[in-house]
């Protein structure tokens, strides 16, 4: 399961540690029908909204404190973050007369040094600046461009994970029956330089890692988890329409339509589309809400990339639930 960053952030309210306490709490309620049930469960999630204000503290104490690149900032969240899920699922088995173990781990993502990614950094992290302040970080060599037209991020590349370095870790705890926490933000990327790993100063996609761990771990189903109820088409304009069951083969295409906003519901489809597709028919994704995740489970709700998804070409073209 993949949470996105909406799991402990909200545009509503400021983040805080309170607050992300009281959001992880409300998804760990909504995990219930998986608890319950004892399956195997490994849960990632986002932390880009944790990144960034931890690169703004980073920027404010230079020269006070010890400069802090940004795979540390990537593990020092995942860090954050698994420990306020731990207390959270914790807290909520326990209300609830439930015993599993829940653990946390700390997750290395190898990348590939020579990743065309590199080469175009695309991903923005981080705070808004503005033009003044965008031109000195770009004398100071960072890569920096507008966003949304709210003013200019620091963009960052965005390598495909390649390799789960703890993953005999994760397979153990999951195979035990734990509820494990790990590859958080996408996981801390590194890349292998003459036999020795070091960190690099990029972002990996969380769904990307997830769908990578799904397969090494042997899972029948990759849950998506996000702040809409399903994938749409044309999502935002007058002809948006849900999307119910859809193949591999529909989902591609529904990509290259550009059906789907590039950097919220396309990296899940495109995960969700290379899970299905490495199951050659013997798993699912399922792309859903948190409080629909029941519901979802029992195909009453969200989206379903599957092969021989009954409907799906009707889905693709929109004319699904």
């Amino acid at each position: 399961m993949a949470l996105g960053g909406n799991a402990f952030a909200t545009d509503t309210r400021p983040l805080t540690m309170r607050g992300q306490f009281e959001l992880a709490e409300r998804v760990a309620e909504d995990l219930l029908p998986l608890l319950r049930d004892a399956a195997p469960l490994l849960v990632t999630h986002g932390n880009g909204p944790q990144v960034g204000h931890m690169l703004t503290r980073v920027e404010r104490s230079l020269g006070e404190a010890y400069a802090v690149p940004l795979e540390v900032c990537v593990a020092e969240t995942e860090g954050e973050l698994g420990y306020v899920l731990m207390q959270s699922l914790h807290n909520v088995m326990r209300a609830n007369d439930l015993q599993r173990p829940v653990a946390s781990v700390l997750t290395q993502v190898r990348v590939d040094a020579d990743d065309p990614a590199f080469r175009q950094p695309s991903k923005p992290i981080g705070p808004f600046y503005d033009g003044p302040r965008a031109a000195a970080l770009r004398a100071d060599g960072f890569e920096v461009m507008e966003d949304a037209g709210r003013g200019y991020r620091r963009v960052v590349a965005s390598p495909a994970p390649r390799e789960i370095l703890d993953c005999e870790v994760l397979v153990a705890l999951w195979r035990m029956g734990a509820v494990v926490i790990g590859a958080g933000g996408g996981g801390v990327p590194v890349v292998e330089r003459s036999g020795r790993i070091e960190g690099v100063e990029a972002v990996v996609d969380k769904d990307a890692t997830a769908e990578l761990l799904a397969r090494l771990l042997g899972a029948r189903r990759l849950l998506l988890v996000t702040a809409v109820p399903c994938a749409y088409r044309d999502f935002g304009k007058p002809s948006q329409r849900a999307i119910g069951c859809i193949d591999p083969d529909e989902a591609e295409a529904a990509l290259a339509e550009g059906h789907f906003a590039p950097g919220s519901m396309a990296p899940k489809v495109r995960a969700g589309t290379a899970f299905a597709r490495a199951c050659a028919g013997a798993g699912e994704c399922v792309i859903c809400a948190p409080e629909n995740l029941r519901a979802a489970l029992d195909g009453q709700s969200g989206t379903r990339i599957r092969y021989g998804a009954e409907g799906g070409a009707r889905a693709a073209r929109g004319e699904g639930q």
